[in-house]
């Protein structure tokens, strides 16, 4: 009885947190390809800055969202870096194209 529940304690402890971080990573890397493999022209139709409290410290976290519709009519939501947020206004233009993470303002 004693290494059943030595081998379960182990694969509760670290095979099932090792997994999940696994699958999360995976999770994220398909966004990521998702995202850089989409390509679009459109504008900015509404930005989002939303500050949050960090429940494991004394801190807060902000989390930047851009808001574009493409040229086809297509909803896009990207969460970006603060200098990405700060680089557009609602109306401008923008382009992503395939390959790039972020879009990019254009005249």
């Amino acid at each position: 009885m004693g290494k059943a529940l030595g081998l379960f304690f182990f694969l509760f402890l670290f095979v099932l947190p090792v997994t999940i971080i696994v699958l999360f990573i995976k999770f994220l890397s398909k966004k990521t390809k998702q995202r850089r493999a989409s390509s679009w022209k459109g504008k900015l139709v509404n930005k989002d800055h939303t500050e949050y409290e960090d429940d494991d410290s004394s801190t807060t976290q902000d989390l930047y969202t851009l808001y574009f519709e493409t040229d086809k009519g297509e909803e896009i939501k990207l969460n970006v870096l603060k200098n990405i947020y700060d680089e557009f206004k609602v109306g401008d233009k923008a382009e992503k194209e395939t390959g790039q993470l972020n879009p990019k303002k254009i005249h």
